[in-house]
């Protein structure tokens, strides 16, 4: 039988792009989160002379622990992507519609129609948080939506399933 781009099971064009995309986003999202926790680190002691890490423990450690094992699984991914692992394909599936319920929750639930309001009405502070909670939809609900339709196709699907070991067969 002869194997053709679709019954091949060498990994695809979309799968290297999702993979790449998978290990370049950690990196962007690494480099804001560590912008992000150094400055909390670095700031100012409250009132009784205490550092953010002092006053809040619990709340430090969650926002350097969460972020960090979030990012890391994101690159253990795009790397299992790289290597048509099985459980790369369900981890990517997984991000996929975790982001896409991210994006749906963020568009039902923040109020975007103060940007049409007179700025004296709304802060500036609040034109900027809901100019990244569009620029998140933006970027995350396009590509979760590519990813649910990529990676559920039977192409893809066959690129990941276990090979079957070659070797003399015994009938």
């Amino acid at each position: 039988m002869s194997e053709s781009v679709w019954t091949s099971t060498r990994r695809s064009a979309g799968v290297t792009c999702a993979a790449t995309l998978a290990i370049l986003g950690s990196g962007t999202a690494f480099a804001i989160w560590g912008s992000f926790f150094l400055g909390l680190l670095n700031s100012e002691a409250d009132v009784r002379n205490r550092s953010i890490l002092e006053a809040h423990p619990v709340i430090t450690f969650l926002i350097a622990f969460v972020p960090f094992v979030l990012i890391a699984s994101g690159v253990q991914t795009g790397i299992g992507l790289f290597q048509l692992k099985p459980w790369a394909r369900t981890a990517a599936l997984a991000w996929a519609g975790a982001a896409i319920c991210f994006s749906l929750w963020f568009i039902a639930f923040r109020p975007y129609e103060t940007f049409f309001f007179p700025d004296h009405f709304v802060s500036e502070l609040e034109s900027l948080k809901q100019l990244m909670a569009i620029s998140l939809v933006i970027a995350t609900l396009p590509v979760s939506v590519w990813w649910m339709f990529l990676f559920r196709m039977e192409s893809v699907k066959r690129q990941f399933a276990p090979q079957a070991p070659e070797g003399p067969s015994q009938n």
